[in-house]
């Protein structure tokens, strides 16, 4: 399939806007982002109810010695709190007395609650909120993964940009070359030149022709690079049609734009996804640290349940506040040598974390503030090569007049025209520069 536009002309916002509507990786980026969603689901499984039950029951010697049948529900809360309830039915001539209930069976009800370790915080709870921040890294990692690849696709347009006007400029002066081969070339023959100049004028066409098959090949490369960007509905690969060519130079430095003020700088670090990733990953150790600390209280756990027996299939018909099972455990290690220690490994592991943490901010801090700099430099630059290549056509057009009047020479010519040359290309270089520069900006939370 071949990608074409009606006017011939392929813009730098046309250009991304079907990158991001048609690129696999834009559908690569958000399978990324809704990985979030799952792990949350995930941690809020472990507060799903659970339904239980088991049947246990003996026969020997043709006696049903006992049978166990129980059913039950047990709802964990996010204050520690479980809720639970169940139905038990036991018979047999061996069965525990303990163990008896009715013919219709006993319904309970209650609660168990961690009056220790657990009662601020527990696994559960600490799964859930490190869940919501993994969550939260995961869209700030499809935003860097996305970014970048944007960046990537703007500086593989800048690349076509700039090899199309490297070309272009070649072009002209190829044309430009060969017109004063010509007329120097008709001058030798009347004897107003002599013969060296026009052997020098056609080694300086050489020269410029070399240079255009050069850009010509570069031109082919980055249209080759900036096709691999190119997708339709994010299956078929596109190729570029060979008429279509960048925006127009003269319209495109029409719109460098005025630089930033350096204060808008100051919130992009912290605000900066690389730098929200670190602060995340202090966030989960801290959640960490606190679970482990927690560890240090002892085990205490409370249980009641209210009981009932299922007259008339009615559960709690005849419920009794005098009715009811309640316990009570506890338990807690001597030395808790391994729970200090965990507690020493996840402080230490904190501690690393918050180091990362400041030195990512100072890294950022130092990477965009360079880049700032250098997009301001570009656009010095860019003015003062705008000023450069009138200077250099006057003189060039004044080193052809003196070479005309018998009083310059053709390697002055050369010279010039070479001058001017490299002025033109180094203002693509600097226009191309900038863009990039504005590119930076507008994807402000790339990988810089």
């Amino acid at each position: 399939n071949v990608f074409s536009q009606g006017s011939n002309q392929l813009t730098f916002e046309e250009f991304i806007t079907i990158v991001k509507e048609n690129h696999p990786m834009s559908h690569i980026s958000t399978l990324k982002g809704n990985e979030g969603e799952y792990l949350i689901k995930e941690a809020k499984g472990g507060f799903d109810p659970k339904l239980n039950g088991n049947l246990n029951q003996k026969y020997f010697d043709n006696k049903n010695y006992y049978s166990h049948l129980h059913a039950g529900l047990k709802i964990p809360t996010w204050f520690g709190i479980t809720v639970q309830a169940g139905y038990n039915e036991n018979s047999g001539v061996r069965l525990n007395p303990e163990d008896y209930t009715s013919n219709t069976g006993l319904w309970n009800a209650g609660l168990s609650i961690q009056l220790g370790n657990g009662l601020l915080i527990d696994e559960r709870r600490a799964e859930l909120r490190q869940a919501e921040i993994y969550a939260n890294s995961t869209q700030l990692e499809r935003d860097l993964m996305l970014n970048q690849f944007l960046l990537d696709a703007s500086v593989s347009y800048y690349d076509w940009f700039k090899a199309h006007n490297y070309h272009s400029i070649y072009k002209e002066a190829v044309a430009n070359a060969n017109e004063r081969f010509e007329n120097v070339k008709g001058l030798s023959e009347f004897g107003d030149k002599p013969s060296i100049d026009t052997l020098k004028a056609l080694i300086f066409l050489q020269e410029r022709q070399l240079n255009l098959e050069k850009t010509r090949l570069e031109l082919a490369n980055k249209r080759a690079l900036l096709e691999v960007f190119l997708w339709q509905d994010g299956f078929i690969p596109l190729e570029l049609d060979t008429n279509v060519h960048p925006s127009n130079y003269e319209e495109f430095v029409a719109s460098i734009p005025p630089l930033i003020s350096p204060a808008a700088l100051d919130s992009i670090s912290t605000n900066h996804p690389e730098f929200l990733i670190s602060q995340n990953k202090v966030a989960i150790s801290k959640i960490d640290y606190r679970l482990k600390r927690e560890q240090l209280k002892p085990n205490i756990e409370l249980k009641y349940n209210a009981l009932s027996t299922n007259e008339n299939q009615t559960p709690f018909a005849n419920y009794s506040m005098n009715n009811y099972n309640w316990g009570a455990t506890i338990s807690y290690p001597i030395f808790t040598r391994k729970e200090r220690a965990k507690v020493k490994l996840t402080a230490l592991k904190l501690e690393q974390q918050e180091a990362k943490l400041e030195l990512k901010e100072a890294e950022l801090a130092y990477k965009i503030q360079s880049s700032f700099n250098l997009w301001s430099s570009t656009v010095n630059q860019y003015n003062i090569y705008r000023q450069s290549i009138l200077n250099y056509s006057n003189l060039l057009s004044s080193e052809v007049t003196l070479f005309q009047i018998g009083e310059g020479s053709m390697f002055l010519v050369n010279l010039r025209d070479q001058e001017l040359i490299d002025a033109k290309l180094k203002l693509v270089s600097i226009t191309v520069q900038n863009k990039l520069g504005e590119v930076w900006y507008n994807y402000a939370r790339v990988k810089i």
